[in-house]
């Protein structure tokens, strides 16, 4: 019995360093690495006017806001347009629509402000570790989208800047809730 005992206490001691946060959810789309199914659609429910030379339009908290006047820790979200430099020389609105995800992923993207010394890959995590200062880490949701209306609308991205060791990108209630009133998301029912 001592021995089972004791074989059981060697097995576990090395596995409690790997213990992994457990956090509970009202509802799946609380959880972070949950990312807007294909064939989600989103209403978009107002005009959006893009300023000339800007291919890019910012929501926070309901509100379409400039680059500058968004607050990288918290929920925003933008949609994107690509289009040719001469479109793009004039200000632009696009409609209410609604626009299909044809596919959604998760990315971390690093801006570095100070040296990083040295640099280690985390077994099991497909993220990079930085030992050393770096600068913000914006964990992005990007969804690809299409429209036959309004095909130069292809891609919204809702992120947040944070610690991307905690993986804690912006939920699917989250990219609703940063939306507001502009645009809502319909998710596709799941069998």
């Amino acid at each position: 019995m001592k021995i089972l005992r004791s074989l059981s206490l060697g097995l576990l001691l090395p596995l409690a360093g790997c213990q992994i946060d457990n956090y509970t959810y009202e509802t799946p789309y609380d959880e972070p690495w949950r990312v807007p199914e294909k064939g989600t659609v989103i209403e978009l429910k107002q005009p959006l006017t893009f300023s000339p030379g800007s291919s890019r339009i910012y929501i926070q908290d309901g509100v379409i806001s400039s680059r500058r006047g968004v607050n990288d820790y918290r929920p925003w979200c933008q949609f994107y347009l690509y289009e040719s430099k001469e479109d793009m020389k004039h200000a632009r609105t696009i409609q209410p629509d609604q626009f299909t995800v044809v596919r959604a992923s998760q990315n971390v993207k690093y801006v570095q402000f100070k040296p990083v010394d040295v640099a280690a890959v985390g077994i099991g995590s497909p993220y990079m570790f930085a030992q050393g200062e770096v600068g913000a880490q914006t964990l992005a949701t990007t969804m690809k989208l299409t429209s036959s209306k309004q095909p130069q609308v292809q891609e919204l991205i809702c992120a947040t800047s944070d610690d991307a060791r905690r993986q804690n990108f912006v939920s699917v209630n989250k990219i609703q809730a940063t939306l507001g009133d502009i645009a809502e998301l319909h998710l596709p029912l799941v069998q």
